[in-house]
């Protein structure tokens, strides 16, 4: 029944999305939501298993978020100054790089231990089959989105 839910859910948010526009805030809440929908589904939480795991899971997924907008500023810095910059300061930018990979990894080995205290071995798996499946599901309705803008726009001479 859960599942049923959930389904229709995701179902509702994705059709009511198509054509409207919404700010950035909003695309992002819409996004978790459907996320949230889709891992729901995905997983077959209990009650008492969504109850222990929503809270850790809304955790890390903050944590990680934050670690890759500081990582995304530092590539964007690199990407776009680079040349500038003594060997010195390039050298220090791409450790700080490599450094940011380091914490990303070791907070989802902190968050897998995690997961393992609340859900079953197999529920975890899942979990992470679904955020896959779902960053999938995206980059195939982010594709599909760009065919058809391109389609609008008149072919290129050469």
């Amino acid at each position: 029944m859960n599942r049923i839910i959930f389904f229709i859910l995701f179902i509702t948010i994705s059709i009511s999305a198509i054509g409207q526009q919404f700010t950035k805030e909003e695309k992002i809440e819409r996004l978790k939501a459907q996320k949230i929908a889709f891992i729901t589904d995905k997983l077959d939480l209990s009650t008492k298993e969504a109850q222990s795991f929503w809270p850790i899971y809304n955790e890390f997924f903050r944590k990680k978020e934050m670690l890759s907008i500081e990582k995304k500023k530092l590539t964007l810095e690199l990407r776009q100054n680079w040349e500038q910059y003594s060997d010195d300061r390039k050298t220090e930018l791409t450790d700080s790089l490599i450094l940011f990979r380091l914490k990303e990894a070791k907070l989802e080995q902190n968050y897998h231990e995690k997961f393992k205290q609340v859900l079953s071995i197999d529920k975890v798996i899942q979990l992470y089959n679904a955020e896959t499946q779902f960053k999938n599901y995206l980059l195939k309705q982010i594709r599909s989105q760009n065919t058809i803008n391109n389609s609008d726009r008149p072919a290129k001479r050469k």
